[in-house]
């Protein structure tokens, strides 16, 4: 009896021994595929990690982008910018001569051409007289420097003085009930290159020049429009224009007591000259372009606030 106890008991003992290794692997199995799955669900969470930083970094670069010194402007900002170009423009205007700051042009001209300048103050400041001519005295000359006859090429202009004037009377010989001659800018130049500094005023509204100059402590004066000295350049040539198609491009200088006003080049709707004698159009525009320098500086007035400078 004891000995059939343990053979069921040794029997038990078997069976067990030979299920364990099947339940063990069963076991094991489930384990593999457990872990299999929870490493794709790392792999995927990592591949949406490295997405979501890869447009976060993009974002990031496009913000930097548009916040670039390079980036376009902001709309915003264009009436900042209206604003101070219109604040520039207010700063300078149209000023009568008896209210020029003159502390003002000596701070932005040269020391040669505040020296210049300087030597006209009788003029402007205490209404000193000077010798005046205007464009419409001239007497007309061929190259001969006598008076033109039938036929020949005017190549000179003599302005003589006639008469004596002051700034008051000169501005006021425009004037009207609501018109008021008014200095616009102002060059300090030596027209001839005879170490002589001339002034020149131009004046608004008409568009009138006054060019003056100084002689032996006696004044002389000039008047022209503006359309007779355009574009003046650092080598003292200028235009004066008659239309589009006629402009002549010229030289002036004092000579014993008058302006002596020189006719450089010409061209008259399709008819070119250079020195007075006729050329073709290549020639005349190669002599234009050597005449092309630089132009004069302007120097635009600002109002003295204390009028008894």
């Amino acid at each position: 009896m004891r000995k059939i106890k343990l053979t069921k008991v040794l029997v038990c003992i078997c069976i067990f021994t030979m299920v364990l290794p099947f339940t063990a692997c069963a076991d094991h199995t489930d384990y593999d595929e457990n872990e299999e799955v929870s490493q794709i669900q790392v792999n995927i969470s990592e591949q949406e990690r490295e997405l979501t930083e890869e447009q976060e970094t993009e974002d990031t670069q496009e913000k930097t982008l548009e916040a670039s010194p390079e980036a376009e402007i902001p709309a915003e900002s264009e009436p900042e910018a209206d604003l101070e170009a219109e604040m520039m423009a207010d700063f300078y205007e149209s000023v009568e001569v008896s209210e020029l700051d003159y502390d003002s042009f000596q701070s932005r001209m040269s020391d040669e051409e505040w020296e210049g300048f300087q030597q006209y103050f009788p003029i402007l400041k205490e209404n000193a007289v000077f010798h005046y001519s205007t464009w419409g005295d001239e007497e007309v000359l061929n190259k001969s420097g006598e008076p033109v006859k039938e036929g020949e090429y005017m190549l000179y202009e003599r302005y003589t003085s006639e008469e004596t004037m002051d700034i008051n009377h000169f501005t006021e010989s425009y004037c009207g009930d609501d018109i008021k001659m008014e200095v616009e800018d102002i060059r300090v130049f030596d027209l001839d290159n005879d170490g002589v500094q001339e002034l020149i005023i131009q004046w608004t509204p008409v568009g009138e020049l006054l060019i003056l100059h100084c002689e032996k402590g006696e004044f002389y004066g000039w008047a022209t429009s503006y359309r007779c000295f355009e574009g003046l350049q650092t080598n003292g040539v200028y235009i004066s224009s008659s239309g589009a198609g006629a402009n002549c491009w010229k030289r002036i200088r004092f000579d014993d007591g008058s302006w002596m006003e020189e006719v450089l080049l010409e061209e008259d709707w399709g008819e070119y000259w250079v020195g007075g004698e006729a050329v073709d159009a290549d020639t005349f525009l190669q002599q234009a372009d050597f005449y092309e320098t630089e132009e004069v500086t302007r120097y635009e007035p600002m109002r003295c606030m204390d009028l008894g400078k």
